[in-house]
């Protein structure tokens, strides 16, 4: 368990008062006043400060400055830096040394040494090594909830500095945040904004090709950026309400939107990787969709989700669970939205009977649900997000304008940048011409409208991926255009095909392609290694 918050003294200053201080100061500037430097009657040059501010005002300007400095200082000691390695590279020399694939953030929840990050963090790495602030470094082994997009880290470590968690059910619009962590391997970045938006599981970022799905996403205006992914994102206690996960953005650096996973989904997770070192989900076999505020005050209920959907044939299909039910309870834990329920097929395990109770025109019944294992993910995905936690991308989800948004999430954090040599040399894992592993066409008509690529650009357009590929592990997708390879510039398919043509297994070098959404578009520039 995590051990209570030790809230630094100074956060207490009442924030609301001193922002509106902040504001009325502002606006004394606004109206004539200034702060500068001038020299005064004697010759002597003084500082002069807001004219028609009180002592008392500009002590609570301060006080409110000290405490978000206060702040900071408490939570960067608990935020780690997470580098996850994987194959090898080539240096000049000719030695093959190990290759960072990707760069994250994490944060301590358990002194005994666990910690919490993005499971895109540390996905397809062979070495993951957690970086404290105090520069002490440990190597880690991982639990991964890969669909969750949650990993717990464990180090060799104790008596470490710890976050707790708030009840993120309980937040509000508006609040105050602060988010922390390693934004392009930044260590120690702090951020302040605001929770800006609760995203449901209509909004959700559904990956292509890691399955990961986000039924419930925490939207805030708090700068996050590449190396984020994984840190905290506190409350004005310091205590963690959620998990920075990724951002909307179409130049693919912060645009004040970012997304992190609720703490309560984040904490749940972790605890189970820790008691059970991994995820079992069951599968009731349905898709849930929250009520709107005006559905629950005309049906009088304050929670629950509506059926949009039953398989046939499912263990709620088999039950008699129909399509515009409301479940407002399965086995004992009550019903308030579409995540509880999801969460509900973790905590009862595959082949327990639960009793469902449910709203069905207007009267209260129960059913006995014999629930099944959920299936394994599987890479095509279905165009709807299914029960207790299939991936897919969900009901509503507008594919073709949020493709960017979709995909952001696998670059989030997750760079190709050659580390440090070994102290001995490594063989080859593969030898001969390298392939990359993609089936390219050339910038057509035909292409450029199906994946929005603009007139003004040509290069090799993805039309696909093949799977375990180098390309897979770059993150290349299924309409990428590829503009240059190494040093040789790619107008077409036949371009990357020659430059393709003297490389072998076991190099390094450059590529550059770009991504398009509607009206948006984000562009890679990443060191691929041939291994």
């Amino acid at each position: 368990m995590s051990q209570p918050i030790k809230t630094p003294k100074s956060v207490i200053v009442t924030l609301v008062a001193g922002i509106g201080l902040g504001i009325i100061a502002m606006g004394t500037i606004q109206s004539g006043f200034v702060v500068h430097s001038a020299f005064a009657q004697d010759g002597k040059k003084n500082l002069r400060t807001i004219s028609g501010s009180t002592t008392e005002s500009l002590a609570e300007l301060h006080n409110l400055d000290s405490s978000f400095a206060n702040l900071a200082e408490f939570v960067s000691p608990a935020v780690v830096d997470i580098r996850a390695s994987s194959g090898r590279a080539m240096t000049p020399s000719g030695q093959r040394v190990a290759v960072r694939q990707g760069e994250g953030s994490g944060f301590v929840f358990r002194s005994d040494g666990y910690i919490i990050t993005n499971d895109h963090v540390v996905d397809g790495a062979d070495k993951v090594k957690v970086v404290m602030k105090d520069g002490r470094e440990y190597d880690g082994t991982v639990l991964r909830a890969e669909d969750s997009d949650i990993a717990v880290v464990k180090i060799d470590a104790k008596d470490l500095p710890v976050l707790a968690f708030a009840d993120s059910s309980s937040l509000r619009a508006g609040q105050l945040c602060m988010a922390v962590g390693s934004p392009f391997g930044m260590e120690n970045s702090v951020t302040f904004g605001h929770i800006s938006a609760f995203r449901d599981g209509g909004q959700s970022i559904a990956s292509e090709t890691r399955d990961r799905y986000y039924p419930d996403l925490i939207q805030t205006d708090a700068s996050i950026n590449m190396g984020n992914s994984g840190g905290p994102l506190v409350n004005v206690d310091g205590q963690v309400v959620g998990v920075n996960t990724a951002i909307y953005s179409p130049s693919g650096t912060s645009a004040g939107i970012g997304f992190s996973i609720p703490g309560n989904q984040a904490k749940f997770i972790a605890n189970m990787l820790i008691e059970k070192g991994k995820v079992v989900r069951s599968r009731i076999g349905l898709q849930p969709d929250n009520l709107k505020e005006y559905e629950k005050k005309d049906k009088g209920i304050d929670g629950g989700v509506v059926v949009t959907l039953v398989q046939t044939p499912s263990p709620a299909s088999i039950a008699g669970i129909k399509q515009g039910d409301i479940i407002t309870e399965i086995g004992t834990t009550p019903i308030h939205s579409q995540l509880d329920l999801r969460n509900s097929m973790l905590i009862y395990a595959p082949g327990t009977t639960v009793p469902v109770q449910l709203l069905r025109d207007g009267k209260t019944m129960n059913v006995n649900v014999k629930l099944e294992a959920a299936p394994a993910p599987v890479a095509n995905l279905p165009q709807q997000q299914m029960d207790g936690g299939q991936p897919g991308i969900p009901k509503g989800f507008d594919a073709p304008d949020m493709k960017m948004f979709k995909d952001f999430q696998k670059q989030f954090g997750d760079q190709a940048i050659p580390q440090a040599p070994d102290q001995q040399d490594v063989p080859a894992i593969k030898s001969g011409q390298a392939r990359l592993g993609v089936h390219v066409g050339s910038t057509s008509a035909d292409l450029r409208k199906e994946f929005n690529v603009p007139a003004s650009v040509s290069g090799a357009v993805v039309i696909d991926v093949q799977p375990g590929s180098v390309a897979e592990k770059l993150g290349l997708k299924t309409g990428d255009v590829v503009t240059q390879l190494g040093a040789k510039p790619v107008k077409s398919a036949e371009d990357l095909t020659s430059a393709m043509g003297n490389l072998k297994w076991g190099d390094s070098t450059r590529i550059k392609f770009s991504r398009f959404g509607a009206g948006s578009v984000v562009q890679q520039d990443l060191t691929v290694t041939f291994k």
